[in-house]
């Protein structure tokens, strides 16, 4: 009984995420529960809000009291704004709720990094209060998702409030993307609580291949790239050729979307799983042909939140300015981005840099049109893709960098010390991560269909052989793979 309650309780060296034996023990004996309750909306909607408090406690311990109390007040905001028809009062409970979300997402997130600008800046010493060291995991997540209801009710997207605080809670702490998105928003989700959940046999089959190919994700490619060569490189650039930094940083742009990706297609997988879809976070990004379209098919639903609760708004506030508002909302939105990934110089300077390729996606649109009258569209695609790709790559630089020292040391060698003549005997080495980085390079250039191919033919296979597939998948991961398991990248934001 001790064991398992020790099991059970919260421990900070122990967190259960879900790349661990525990989660897959406890979703395991869960999901056996689940499906035989899954018909009763109500018995299926407690069950599920239960594990997802678990998951979270067992993750942030008593921080679920802050999310609870934080989905409590949006619950009883929502409702006001909704049942009154008075602009000021709507507004000040817009406020209200912003002040608490923000608040607490500074005060958690951002106490330690003002308080060290501080002390730099004026030499003391003052030190951050108990309760701001340790940041609730997935604060950022679901505060986004608590506010898109706010936001909703203000703007009347939603008409009708929740009346079930219990399903709203569900809805804010639902645990495939409790702690690293997709950001679903209420007026997806919250509607699909009260519906029975869909399980087909090609719902079913998409859920297992979605939960295979974010394990391939993973751990054959991010893990993989991660511990073999681009950790080493990125933790002490100065030790390594300006060549090995060069590779270091494209190899650190595939492994950083091969985690992320993963992670994404495994929580949408688990989602199928429970009868439920959530929105896909990612489209061949690396096919972008500038920033404004990076950000239609990278961390999407991230992009569409911004989109529609800030930069829309602040377009419109600035439309007199014409072009000039329009671009000024989009360095405002992007820095703004910056500041949610962390409390770190580097990420607000990683998201002004994006904003400021947006404004150039907007300033230069004329210019543009010219060029791309003199070239063909496959030159003008392909020099387009090429320079978009380069300036991601070289941007994950700064986002990754605990500082912007560091960042510059890696762009020194990178600029300074290359020497193309030693790659020859760098891939004599590495040749095997070498061979994983380029097939996974390689795909996301393929055409879609064979994605949906793949889906299908795997849709076809008998029960039994499916179940062969899953194992020999397991297998060969297991096989392959000999290194310590990583945390998914977005854990941290």
């Amino acid at each position: 009984m001790n064991r398992i309650l020790e099991i059970l309780k919260y421990s900070s060296s122990h967190i259960m995420v879900f790349n661990s034996v525990l989660f897959i023990g406890f979703f395991t004996a869960f999901y056996l529960i689940y499906i035989l309750i899954s018909g009763k909306v109500t018995a299926r909607n407690i069950a599920l809000l239960i594990f997802s408090l678990f998951f979270y406690y067992k993750l942030s311990g008593l921080y679920i009291i802050l999310m609870c109390v934080i989905a409590a007040s949006d619950f009883i905001i929502g409702k006001a704004i909704l049942a009154t028809a008075k602009e000021n009062r709507k507004f000040s409970l817009l406020l209200f709720s912003l002040t608490l979300n923000i608040g607490s997402l500074l005060y958690f997130k951002y106490t330690v990094f003002f308080t060290s600008l501080f002390n730099t800046a004026f030499g003391t010493q003052l030190q951050a209060p108990v309760l701001s060291l340790l940041m609730p995991i997935g604060i950022s997540f679901y505060v986004f998702k608590s506010l898109s209801y706010i936001f909703d009710c203000y703007n009347e997207m939603i008409e009708e409030p929740e009346k079930n605080y219990f399903d709203y809670l569900l809805y804010v702490s639902f645990f495939p993307n409790i702690i690293a998105g997709p950001i679903v928003r209420a007026r997806d989700l919250l509607p699909a609580l009260k519906l029975k959940s869909v399980f087909t046999r090609e719902r079913m089959s998409r859920a297992f291949f979605l939960l295979m190919l974010g394990v391939l994700k993973k751990y054959l490619v991010a893990d993989f790239l991660w511990n073999n060569f681009v950790e080493r490189v990125f933790n002490t650039p100065t030790l390594f050729t300006g060549l090995e930094n060069l590779i270091a940083v494209y190899m650190g742009a595939v492994q950083f979307y091969y985690d992320f990706s993963g992670y994404t297609d495994m929580m949408m997988g688990i989602s199928l799983l429970l009868g439920f879809d959530i929105a896909n976070n990612f489209n061949r990004p690396f096919m972008a042909q500038n920033i404004t379209d990076l950000w239609r098919r990278w961390h999407i639903t991230l992009s569409t939140w911004l989109s529609e609760y800030v930069f829309t708004p602040l377009n419109y506030s600035l439309r007199k300015f014409k072009k000039v508002g329009v671009v000024c909302a989009s360095i405002l939105t992007f820095t703004i981005s910056g500041i949610w990934h962390g409390p770190r110089l580097t990420y607000i300077l990683w998201g002004a840099m994006h904003g400021l390729a947006i404004g150039w996606d907007v300033a230069s649109q004329d210019l543009r049109r010219g060029w791309k009258s003199k070239l063909s569209p496959n030159g003008y695609r392909f020099i387009s893709v090429f320079l978009t790709f380069h300036f991601v790559v070289f941007t994950i630089v700064i986002f990754d960098a605990p500082d912007l020292f560091y960042a510059g040391d890696m762009y020194r060698m990178i600029f300074t010390q290359t020497n193309f003549s030693l790659f020859g005997q760098w891939i004599s080495i590495y040749w095997g991560v070498f061979v994983i980085f380029f097939i996974a390079l390689f795909l996301q250039f393929t055409p879609p269909t064979w994605k949906q191919h793949l889906i299908k033919g795997f849709d076809s296979l008998h029960f039994l052989l499916k179940v062969i597939v899953v194992f020999l998948v397991i297998l060969f991961v297991i096989q392959f793979y000999n290194s310590e398991a990583q945390n998914f990248i977005y854990l941290k934001f």
